[in-house]
């Protein structure tokens, strides 16, 4: 999941510079070290989102001046410094919706975590985005993963 997330942010960075999907360097990622497979669930998503026309894909980037969320005291414990970076990444790119962003502060801050960094975060965040079903309660992560 944190492999499909790296992608992600890759194109979604990318197309905030040249905005047009056939310019994007698949080569780059397969010099990087991701597969075919892992390239392909990424632009099957991205491509998903610019179809349905209700995705927040690139919006948030997009309308600027718009408030954002502030951690309160209890929540600030909740993220080391890049854990906090890449999941305000992960919303200013419009890969996650605010909605999104809210469930996964409000199920870390119901199981007790601290120091929540940004691998765990790609982590949680790739099972919210990627796994549907999210059978097992919590998308894919046991709680002791996510434990520092």
């Amino acid at each position: 999941m944190e492999r499909l997330i790296e992608i992600l942010v890759y194109f979604a960075t990318e197309l905030t510079k040249k905005k047009q999907i056939d310019e994007l360097d698949v080569k780059y990622l397969m010099n990087k070290g991701y597969s075919k497979s892992e390239i392909s669930i990424a632009l099957s998503w991205i491509f998903e989102r610019l179809e349905d026309g209700k995705s927040t894909l690139f919006q948030n980037i997009q309308s600027g001046g718009k408030s954002f969320r502030y951690l309160h005291e209890a929540e600030k414990d909740l993220f080391t410094p890049d854990g906090w970076q890449e999941l305000t990444q992960l919303y200013s790119l419009g890969l996650l919706p605010l909605d999104l962003m809210e469930l996964f502060i409000d199920r870390a801050m119901m199981m007790g975590l601290r120091n929540i960094n940004s691998t765990q975060v790609k982590k949680f965040i790739g099972g919210l985005l990627f796994d549907s079903s999210g059978s097992d309660g919590y998308y894919g992560i046991a709680r002791d993963e996510l434990i520092n």
